[in-house]
């Protein structure tokens, strides 16, 4: 017995080598089974679709990103696009009227043209480098202001004055570099029109772009932290205003190294991405400015307007790999699981007919594979039964601490001994991430992880950790470390105490990293910020009940946000919009999802104001509008300003009588009505006698005292729907309308009416001498009857002219009508 045992046990002892091959055949055995194959090819199915799924989502998050992005982008654009071109409009309507009220023979007294250029501050406000008048050679004979010595220069060779003396078109010129100044400048040429329409001069506007402007406003703003904005001259290639003050004036672009900036320049508007002549890959808008021809561009770096979605791909990406690790480890452990009792079987019945282990009897569990072994198991359940146990609790830990691992947190133990020291007796391994260290450095002493606490937390972490230890109580807290690669991260700890002999104190716990959470509460309050801007905000739910208002909202109408939260925003109207202006205001809101335009609203005092509004849906992620936003600015300044202006250009600012401009319009609408109507009219001209002599006596003072006067005793004595106007000096026109058959007879009534009424005596203050001075002033009246079309408009009033100069003929003080001369 003893020899046979010695050589069962000789024969248990083989050669490692042969052993190896022995393993190796029953593995290759394993992977040739169709089980194996089945779970390696569901393993592989499984990482394809979530690798695939991973790479086509942060495809298309980046493309709806940019689509977001140029959206917004191209809607701030375009509102500083639409202001631009208000403030080029504004000031080309200015000079527009500058022009109207100079004529050939003002272009002759120089002097005279200049005092009254002086008056004008509107001009000097509008353009911060003055403006010039020149003559039809294009020769300077005004410039305002005299410091800049460009009186007497000749710029007929700078192409906007020659395309404008030569075509007679208002021109916005090119930004050049000033012929006397020398100093960056934007020229607004509108064009000086004689009596026949011919052109005999023009008046320049001009902006000096290196001081203050109108311009400022764009270089006053950013996009975002590194973007900016630029405006354009496409037709010179160069920047004349920008966020980044160092690019005005400098060249963009050249044509082929930027093939977004190209198509802008070629008309295209809205939103591309392109590398920059500075390397940087850009997104970019841009908007055409109309009366200028400049472009409005924005510009933001791609690093900074992708940043979230990048962040959001490297979660992703972190989380993709988190679920490959663990489905790669449960597949191997379910392949494991379901190949280890076979290979354990098989292992058993080849060491128990080799006499390694004593044959014992084993029980039939079922009909299967496992069950075709029964025999071999037979009188081995015990020992079968015991080294299952041992393999169920290996497994069992293996798995335990497999688990722990893909937590995406620290599993831990802290404790605290009854000698102070502090340690970690476990630290899953998740602690090489979240802490940088090994958890072997911690295992006797915790000093290593103390040392990576911020100095600003670390008397906290210490006080907190003493409370709980004092009153057992849960160990909760948020600190700061300094990780050793990845900077300062916010951690947060939960643990529960648990006391022990001697005074040890010992806590369960986990500890994740919270510095995403942390960064985006930072974002939030930003966003809370941003909501508080100086521009109205208000937002409505999908009923149109306001749920949200900012300060300036409040300070803009007066109704407190407890007053406002609630209602509907039918709560400022001022009653001045019909329903059928809500009702096309909210059709585009639907239609486009998005609308602006002017409103006038009340405010709680009462007082009515415009407001300029901005509103937008937003949607969820099914496309359904949840709220609307609605941000205004109040533009009743401006509106009153564009009044001002409106007045300046048409009527006379002395008497508020309509100038030659609005005169002309008016006689062109009365001619038109006379032609269609069959009715008929008079053109009047009136001319003061001997007014030059009051000048001369008592100065330009009184002689406007008395024009003011004339106007009054004409508007008075005509009827509301004939016109008044005053076309320069001492010259008045008035035209008569739907007088009856006798239109001749009527006119004489009126005429001699105003001849009567003017030969009165006037009371005037006489400046400096603190008296009144009675002055009587005639007037010669020249009257030409009219009916329809069948005289011009100048034709007429040279008629009426002619016959103010017969009644002057005449001794003055005398009316005459116009009559044709014989042959």
């Amino acid at each position: 017995m003893i020899n046979e045992e010695q050589k069962r046990g000789e024969n248990s002892c083989d050669d490692p080598r042969e052993m190896n091959v022995r393993f190796g055949k029953r593995l290759g055995l394993r992977f040739r089974s169709l089980r194996t194959r089945l779970a390696v090819g569901a393993l592989f199915g499984v990482l394809l679709v979530l690798w695939a799924t991973t790479l086509v989502l942060g495809y298309f998050l980046r493309d709806e990103m940019q689509a977001t992005l140029s959206a917004q982008q191209f809607s701030v654009v375009t509102l500083l696009a639409d202001e631009v071109d208000r403030s080029v409009s504004e000031r080309m309507r200015a000079l527009k009227a500058v022009a109207a009220g100079i004529d050939a023979t003002k272009l002759t007294r120089v002097e005279l043209l200049d005092a009254e250029l002086r008056h004008q501050e509107v001009l000097h406000t509008l353009f911060n480098w003055g403006v010039l008048v020149t003559d039809r050679s294009g020769m300077a004979l005004i410039s305002l202001p005299d410091v800049l010595g460009r009186r007497g220069v000749n710029y007929l060779d700078v192409e906007a004055v020659r395309e404008t003396l030569e075509g007679g078109r208002s021109v916005v010129g090119a930004a050049l570099i000033g012929k006397t100044t020398h100093q960056p400048v934007v020229p607004m040429i509108v064009p000086i029109r004689g009596a026949n329409g011919e052109v005999i001069g023009s008046v320049i506007g001009l902006t000096n772009l290196a001081l203050p402007n109108f311009l400022d406003e764009i270089g006053a703003n950013r996009f975002g932290r590194e973007g900016g904005y630029l405006l354009t001259d496409p037709r010179q290639r160069i920047f004349i205003a920008a966020t980044d003050k160092s690019r005005v004036m400098k060249p963009g672009p050249p044509p082929g190294l930027n093939p977004v900036y190209d198509r802008y320049l070629a008309g295209y508007e809205g939103s591309g991405l392109a590398r920059s002549s500075r390397g940087v890959v850009e997104l970019s808008s841009s908007r055409r400015v109309p009366s200028a021809g400049w472009l409005m561009q924005a510009v933001l770096p791609a690093e900074e307007a992708f940043a979230p979605i990048y962040r959001l791909q490297w979660r992703v990406l972190g989380v993709s790999m988190v679920l490959t690790v663990l489905a790669g480890t449960v597949a191997w452990w379910w392949l494991r699981r379901q190949l280890q009792p076979l290979g354990e079987a098989a292992e058993l019945l080849g060491r128990m007919r080799d006499g390694v282990i004593p044959r014992q009897p084993l029980p039939v569990r079922r009909d299967d594979e496992i069950g075709e072994l029964a025999g071999a198991f037979n009188g081995l359940l015990s020992a079968i039964l015991e080294g299952e146990s041992r393999a169920a609790e290996h497994t069992f830990n293996q798995r335990l601490r497999g688990i722990v691992a893909q937590i995406p947190g620290l599993v831990f133990q802290y404790r605290v001994g009854a000698d102070g020291a502090h340690s970690l007796p476990f630290a899953s391994d998740a602690i090489r991430d979240l802490c940088g260290v090994e958890p072997a450095a911690l295992t006797g002493c915790a000093a290593a992880l103390h040392a990576l606490i911020h100095p600003d937390d670390l008397p906290g972490f210490m006080a907190a950790l003493r409370e709980s230890a004092a009153h057992l109580a849960p160990w909760r807290m948020e600190c700061r470390l300094n990780h050793p690669r990845r900077g300062v991260r916010w951690m947060r700890i939960d643990a529960l105490p648990e006391a022990g002999e001697g005074g040890v104190v010992t806590w369960q716990g986990f500890a994740t990293d919270i510095t995403a959470a942390k960064e985006t509460e930072s974002e939030l309050r930003i966003a809370a910020a941003t909501f508080e801007t100086q521009e109205g905000i208000f937002i409505t739910d999908v009923n149109k009940r306001i749920v949200r208002v900012n300060q300036a909202f409040t300070a803009m109408t007066g109704y407190s946000a407890a007053e406002a939260i609630g209602q509907t925003p039918s709560l400022l109207r001022s009653g001045r919009h019909s329903t059928e202006f809500y009702r096309h205001l909210y059709e585009g809101l639907a239609r486009d999802g998005f609308w602006q335009g002017e409103i006038w609203n009340r405010r709680k005092s009462g007082e009515v104001f415009v407001e300029w509004v901005t509103i937008s849906a937003v949607r969820d992620g099914r496309g359904q509008v949840t709220h609307y936003v609605a941000a205004f600015s109040d533009i009743t300044e401006r509106r009153k300003a564009e009044e001002k202006i409106h007045q300046l250009a048409f009527y006379d600012p002395l008497t508020q009588l309509p100038n030659r401009r609005l005169f002309h319009d008016r006689l062109d609408q009365a001619l038109a009505a006379s032609a269609r109507t069959r009715s008929h009219g008079a053109l009047m001209f009136l001319d003061l006698d001997g007014f030059k002599g009051l000048n001369d006596s008592y100065g330009h003072v009184i002689g406007d005292e008395l024009l003011v006067e004339v106007a009054h005793r004409l508007t008075r004595s005509v009827r509301e729907t004939d016109t008044v106007a005053r076309l320069g000096g001492d010259e008045f026109v008035v035209i008569l309308e739907n007088l009856d058959e006798a239109g001749c007879d009527a006119a004489a009534r009126v005429a001699e009416k105003l001849r009567q009424v003017l030969a009165e005596p006037y009371r005037l203050s006489v400046p400096g001498i603190g008296a009144d001075v009675t002055h009587r002033c005639s007037a010669s009246i020249g009257v030409c009857p009219f009916l329809g079309h069948a005289e011009t408009r100048d034709e007429l009033i040279k008629r009426a002219d002619i016959a103010m100069y017969q009644a002057k003929a005449a001794g003055r003080n005398a009316i005459r009508f116009y009559m044709e001369s014989p042959g």
